[in-house]
């Protein structure tokens, strides 16, 4: 089986995930700071591991239009 490409969404998946955690356990409906700060950690250790050039020059955590108009043949 191929292994899977870390890409930014699953990284900011990753993220996501990690914080929703933290909020759950903390007995949160919603997201604290701190539980912002987790994504973002999760999220930055993550980054750099992305395999994809395009995606990586792209912004996290917003949509991002670069990947359409970058050529990934360089």
């Amino acid at each position: 089986m191929p292994r899977m490409t870390l890409t930014r969404e699953i990284a900011q998946a990753a993220g996501w995930d990690a914080a929703n955690r933290a909020m759950r356990a903390g007995g949160r409906k919603a997201w604290s700071e701190e539980d912002a700060n987790i994504a973002w950690r999760e999220f930055g250790r993550l980054w750099p591991l992305c395999t994809h050039k395009v995606e990586r020059d792209c912004c996290p955590f917003r949509g991002c239009m670069n990947s359409i108009f970058t050529n990934d043949d360089e």
